[in-house]
């Protein structure tokens, strides 16, 4: 897990911020680069908004047990459609995978203002997917040993073993004698 931001590290007092202690509790995954944009309190739970994609956050109390912090459904920007309000009370998230959708809805205080802020987000979030796909492609298109510098001599020696027909042990090749019983090789 990358180092807190900081807004991980300050205290939040807000009541639509999410508590920074939770996304500890939760042992909340961010990716590589990934930080914390924006938090909105939902009918159950948050939607926690970040530069790459939108997580629904709740936490479930359970009897005798304290109450713990779990992750759900994932919004990756870089395949999620407008945001639309949907009976002037939900957002509804949708994602395409291979033409199939996958939706959500929340209940928020104002979904057309945090569905604006999520369709803002979206060409940023999508050209930040974008960089990281070129930057993975260009790495698993680098070659792997790189030619010496010209110029350089690369001598490669091949070590075979035999087992000495005496103590049954691998030895080299080369040697005249057994390193173990001093049976002669040859």
């Amino acid at each position: 897990m990358p180092a807190p931001t900081p807004y991980l590290e300050g205290l939040s007092t807000r009541p639509d911020q999410i508590d920074p202690n939770a996304l500890l509790e939760l042992k909340l995954e961010l990716l590589y680069g990934e930080r914390i944009a924006r938090c909105w309190r939902t009918g159950f739970g948050f939607l926690v908004m970040t530069n790459l994609r939108c997580i629904h956050v709740w936490r479930k109390p359970e009897l005798f047990v304290r109450t713990e912090w779990h992750a759900g459904p994932s919004f990756f920007f870089y395949n999620l459609t407008p945001p639309r309000v949907v009976a002037g009370r939900f957002l509804e998230l949708t994602e395409e995978h291979d033409r199939i959708a996958e939706s959500a809805r929340f209940l928020l205080h104002d979904p057309k203002a945090v569905g604006q802020e999520v369709n803002e987000a979206r060409p940023a979030g999508r050209a930040e997917w974008e960089a990281r796909r070129i930057t993975a492609q260009r790495e698993l298109n680098r070659p792997r040993n790189p030619a010496p510098p010209p110029g350089t001599t690369l001598i490669v020696r091949e070590v075979v073993k035999v087992k000495c027909s005496f103590c049954r042990n691998l030895v080299n090749l080369s040697d005249a004698n057994c390193p173990f019983c001093g049976a002669p090789l040859r």
